[in-house]
């Protein structure tokens, strides 16, 4: 019937198999399951964890963070070239 039709959701990971587990088992309480995979941070607003804290409730993101610095090369990088 036309009205009666149903609604899968399929997991958008699910050919990543360290991201697809969080997809699956979002209500998991076990001991060091919400642990991000190797390179990856919790990202839950202005904080970024490896592993969620336990009872944890908000809104997070997995993400890569990059510090915002660099490093200048060599003998030549003792001038950025404008003022510091």
């Amino acid at each position: 019937d036309f009205l009666n039709v149903k609604k899968t959701v399929l997991n958008p990971y699910q050919n990543i198999p360290e991201i697809s587990k969080f997809w699956e088992n979002i209500a998991e309480t076990q001991t060091d399951f919400w642990k991000a995979p190797e390179g990856l941070f919790w990202i839950c607003g202005k904080r970024a964890y490896s592993e969620l804290p336990s009872k944890w409730k908000g809104s997070c993101t997995l993400g890569i963070i990059q510090p915002g610095f660099f490093l200048l090369p060599g003998p030549k990088g003792d001038d950025l070239g404008v003022p510091v």
